[in-house]
Parts: C-alpha cells; sequence; structure tokens
C-alpha cells in the first residue's frame, strides 16, 4: 500500500505539472496530462483501501459535487432527442472535464505540485504569448521552427481559444502577484501579466477585451488593491489607444469611440442574427430546446434571407444552453456557476488577507468573471481549452480546503 500511495504522488505531481505545461498550447496534451492524474487517483484509491460507495459518499458532501452530476444529467434528454445524436454524443462527453476541479482541488496541494504547477503555467504562458509575438511580426521558419504569420494571433490555438485562456490568467495572475507570499519572483508574474495582455490584444478579440476587464475589476474590488487599480487604469488607457490605432481592422469595428455610432460590422451582424434566432428556438422549445446537436440544423432552417458568416453555434452560451437545452439544460448550468462562485466566495472570506490561499481563491473567482461575461459573444465553455483552464484555476483555489484537511505529515 505504501508504494502504491508513493506511486500515486509521484504520477499526480507530472500529471499535474504537465498538464499546467500544455494548458496554453495543446488539447493533446492536456488530455494526455488529464489522463495520467486519473491514473493516479485510482492508485490513491486502491493504496487508501477506499472502495467506490466510499467515494461516492464522499462526493455527496461537496455541494460543486452535486451540482456537477446534475448538470451532467440534465443533457441527456436534449442528446436523445437530437437529430445530430453523433454530434449531441460528442458535445455531451466534454462534461468529462468537469472532473478537473475536483481532482485537481483535492490533490495537487496535497502532493506539493500547486506551487510549482502554478509557476509552470506562468512560463508556458509566456512562451505562448512569444509564439504570439513571432505571428504577428510576420512568421519564422528556421529549420524544424516553422511559425507562421497571423494578424490575429492565436499561438499554437485557435484565436478565440487562446483568447479565452489569457483573459482568465491575467485576472488570476494580477491576483496572485499582490499576495506576499510571491515577493521574491513578482517582477517575473508582473512581466507575465503582461505578455499576457499584450498578446491578448493582439488575438483582436472585442469581447475577449471586456472579458479580461470584468475579471480584473472583480479582483481589484476584492482584493481593495490600489496597485491594481492603478495598473487595470493603465491597461485600460493603453487597449483604447491601440483600438485607435486599428480603427477599422479587417473591416471589423475596433475602435472604441465607434462602437455606437457605426453600423455593426459582419462579425456583429452575424452575431445579432444568431442570437434573434437561438432566442425564438428557446421559445418555441421551452423544454428540452431543439437538441443538443441540433443547433446548425434548427439554425440554417431559420435563416430565411438574413446573412452570417457561420452557424456552428450561437456565439453566446447562455443561449446556446437555452437554444439547445431549454430549461432543463439551462437551470443546472447556472446552478453550477452560483455553487462554483459561492464556494470561491467563501474560501476568500476564510483566508487571512495576504494569504496565497486567498489571493488564489481571488484569482480563480476574476477567471470565473471574465469567462461568465465572455460568453456573452463566444461560446466559450463548449471550447475544452478555456473550459480545461477554468476547471484548473478553480481547482488550484478549492485545494487550500484539501490541505486543511489533510492529515499532518501528508
Amino acid at each position: 500500500m505504501a508504494s502504491l500511495a508513493s506511486m500515486s504522488t509521484r504520477l499526480f505531481q507530472f500529471a499535474f505539472v504537465l498538464l499546467a505545461a500544455f494548458i496554453p498550447f495543446s488539447i493533446a496534451g492536456a488530455n494526455i496530462a488529464i489522463g495520467f492524474s486519473a491514473l493516479a487517483w485510482i492508485l490513491w484509491v486502491a493504496s487508501h483501501g477506499r472502495s467506490w460507495p466510499d467515494v461516492l459518499r464522499g462526493a455527496r458532501r461537496d455541494p460543486l459535487a452535486l451540482a456537477a452530476a446534475v448538470l451532467v444529467l440534465s443533457a441527456l434528454p436534449s442528446v436523445w432527442t437530437s437529430e445530430n445524436t453523433q454530434r449531441a454524443f460528442k458535445d455531451w462527453e466534454s462534461y468529462w472535464e468537469i472532473l478537473i476541479v475536483f481532482m485537481v482541488g483535492a490533490h495537487i496541494a496535497r502532493v506539493r505540485a500547486r506551487e510549482p504547477a502554478f509557476w509552470t503555467l506562468a512560463a508556458t504562458s509566456a512562451a505562448a504569448c512569444v509564439v504570439a509575438f513571432v505571428q504577428r511580426a510576420g512568421g519564422v521558419h528556421f529549420g524544424p521552427v516553422s511559425i507562421g504569420a497571423a494578424h490575429r494571433v492565436g499561438g499554437t490555438l485557435f484565436t478565440m481559444t487562446f483568447a479565452g485562456i489569457l483573459y482568465q490568467l491575467v485576472a488570476f495572475n494580477a491576483a496572485v502577484a499582490t499576495s506576499p507570499a510571491v515577493a521574491s519572483r513578482r517582477r517575473w508574474l508582473v512581466l507575465a501579466i503582461a505578455m499576457q495582455f499584450v498578446a491578448l490584444m493582439l488575438t483582436m478579440t472585442r469581447g475577449a477585451w471586456i472579458a479580461v476587464f470584468a475579471g480584473l475589476a472583480v479582483v481589484c474590488v476584492t482584493l481593495r488593491s490600489r496597485a491594481l487599480a492603478f495598473a487595470g487604469a493603465l491597461a485600460l488607457a493603453v487597449l483604447v489607444a491601440f483600438t485607435l490605432v486599428y480603427a477599422r481592422d479587417q473591416g471589423r469595428t475596433i475602435a472604441v469611440t465607434e462602437f455606437a455610432t457605426t453600423e455593426a460590422d459582419r462579425n456583429v451582424a452575424t452575431r445579432l442574427v444568431l442570437w434573434d434566432m437561438s432566442w425564438h428556438m428557446f421559445l418555441d422549445h421551452p423544454l428540452l430546446g431543439v437538441g443538443m446537436g441540433d443547433y446548425t440544423i434548427e439554425a440554417e432552417k431559420r435563416l430565411a434571407q438574413r446573412h452570417v458568416r457561420t452557424t456552428v453555434d450561437s456565439h453566446n452560451v447562455y443561449l446556446q444552453v437555452l437554444a439547445t437545452r431549454g430549461l432543463v439544460g439551462f437551470v443546472p448550468l447556472a446552478a453550477f456557476l452560483a455553487v462554483l462562485v459561492v464556494s470561491l466566495v467563501r474560501l476568500v472570506r476564510r483566508h487571512p488577507p495576504g494569504s496565497l490561499e486567498r489571493h488564489y481563491a481571488v484569482g480563480a473567482l476574476g477567471a470565473v468573471a471574465a469567462v461568465l461575461i465572455g460568453a456573452l459573444t463566444e461560446n466559450n465553455l463548449d471550447d475544452s481549452e478555456v473550459f480545461i483552464a477554468l476547471m484548473f484555476l478553480t481547482g488550484v483555489a478549492r485545494s487550500a480546503t484539501s490541505r486543511e484537511n489533510a492529515p499532518a505529515g501528508r
């Protein structure tokens, strides 16, 4: 049993650091890391002689675990009623990523991998930003290294996915940077945040820009930090100046001075049409929606003479869930998010000012706020890379509880 426990600990350490390394780069690598963590968990259960009923009983005591279970089960009716059942089942399978918040929350601090994973994520996200800067500069091709040029950068990910990860990291890292516990490395973390913010600007993604300031606002208000408020104001001024330089970028209205005075560009016009169709899908099918895999099928039927650039999703998480899963799917999603926020608020209140645990919880709150605002213009929660990042960051925050409950010497 002791050898199994030791093996589990080492595998957890490897898996968490590997997951942190791949979050800004590769969904395939992140999935491999998650697989290692699942194996480590099985070894941990076996080493402690715990039965599966014992594990399930423990889960029932966690409100977030109960909310997650209800959320997963609530989507099944919309899977079964879908015309495109293959697409619906594929979307439903992605719910397994919720397990990350529990796996990380229960074990990352216990195996002493929390800080190594945090700094690994800071370093690899900075490296991903370097790739983005090279893309914007025109790319580079040297031997086996080949980075193509891109006006809207994305590193090794899709542009919107990259943006969705960056606005979470900016908010989370900003909270951690103000903790006295990281004073010796603060300059490096601030440098990483600056790189993340610049790369986020270069994604040319307006919804993500709004999202990052929503996250920063939550962090500033919760920590009551004048330094963060000043840094946020400075970042906002930089962004405003940036939008004025790229006022009309590739047919898109970028300048903040033109948002309310210029006719909607093609991307905004597409969203307005999709949102209108999504709302009417919900009104026509309020209970179960049109089916979890049938958004595109239904949208194509409703287009009439209107023109859109895509019908793959509604570009709004809340309308997407209402349209495809109805109230049966939307209410559990809202409940899961509410329980998540409440659990983080309780962690903030539980820990003393300046403690690393408190700043992790505040950072996770900022990341959640950024994602919830970003969800107004993108289907970000259905983007695996973005959702994995969110579950990892909230898991890091929730790890404070497991560390407090761990026996001495563990």
